[in-house]
């Protein structure tokens, strides 16, 4: 009788596979690798950590600078004063210098004394019935500062202003613009929404007394000659403080212009005794 293969579903029901069996030193090998595994992780996450930057340390320029101002502010005579205009003539003429140097560091000693705006021509707002500088009261301040306030009531003349005020900001000069409004029409002069040309468009065909603006912009258009001083008789410095309690005197963004045009073209007239300079 010749055999049959056997097929698989012959095989019989108690048949199973051997257990495999691992040796303890598989096991301990198995371990130790996983722990090695873990081990260089850890020290990749120590060598990521010591590769991050460190954060940087002021230089010592930087340092320098900042115990500069500090030594500054510390022995500033005007750092309690918080209303300049309420001061005696001395006193502004004094804080006004002193920002002088402050403003155009770059300028010599000779240089400075050029620009100095003489004392005498300073308004004497002790002697201003309203002591409290307020929008209201600009115009009655302008009135006083004059050496000749009826001259508002005559014609003016294209171009010359007999009062010009100058601010810190757009915001403000608009401010200011519309206080002085029962003086009579005010030139805006200020950059904000307004390009030059137009304003010198305006000065050119309407007569104004009155002017108001940012330093910068004044003192373009009078470079320009848009605006001429031969009627100026008052230029009003308002000290009004910005955000960061900073007067026009002492505003970064301001004072440059400022003192370049009072030291170039209103220094002289002040001199001559033809126009004066209040702080409001």
């Amino acid at each position: 009788m010749t055999d049959r293969p056997v097929s698989g579903d012959a095989i019989e029901d108690d048949f199973y596979l051997e257990d495999t069996i691992v040796s303890d030193n598989e096991v301990e090998s198995s371990v130790t690798v996983g722990t090695k595994r873990k081990a260089t992780s850890d020290s990749d996450n120590d060598d990521n950590e010591s590769e991050q930057p460190k954060q940087q340390t002021p230089s010592k320029s930087k340092k320098k600078k900042q115990q500069q101002k500090k030594k500054r502010r510390a022995n500033d005579p005007f750092q309690s004063l918080n209303h300049v205009y309420q001061t005696d003539r001395e006193t502004q003429f004094q804080y006004v210098q002193d920002r002088q140097r402050s403003a155009l560091p770059n300028l010599s000693q000779v240089e400075l004394e050029e620009q100095i705006l003489p004392q005498e021509q300073f308004v004497n707002n002790e002697q201003f019935k309203q002591p409290e500088h307020t929008l209201d009261t600009l115009p009655n301040y302008i009135k006083f500062g004059m050496l000749h306030h009826k001259k508002l009531d005559k014609k003016p003349e294209v171009q010359q202003p007999a009062v010009i005020v100058l601010t810190h900001a757009a915001m403000r000069a608009a401010d200011l613009s519309r206080a002085m409004k029962p003086l009579g029409k005010v030139a805006k002069l200020f950059a904000k929404h307004m390009k030059i040309q137009e304003q010198a468009e305006f000065l050119k065909k309407e007569p104004v007394h009155l002017a108001v603006g940012t330093p910068n912009r004044v003192k373009a258009l009078i470079e320009q000659e848009h605006i001429k001083l031969d009627n100026l008789e008052l230029v009003v410095v308002d000290t009004e403080r910005n955000a960061k309690r900073f007067t026009a005197f002492e505003n970064d963004a301001v004072r440059g212009d400022l003192y370049h045009l009072l030291g170039s073209y209103i220094a002289p007239r002040m001199n001559d005794k033809k126009t004066r300079l209040g702080l409001f």
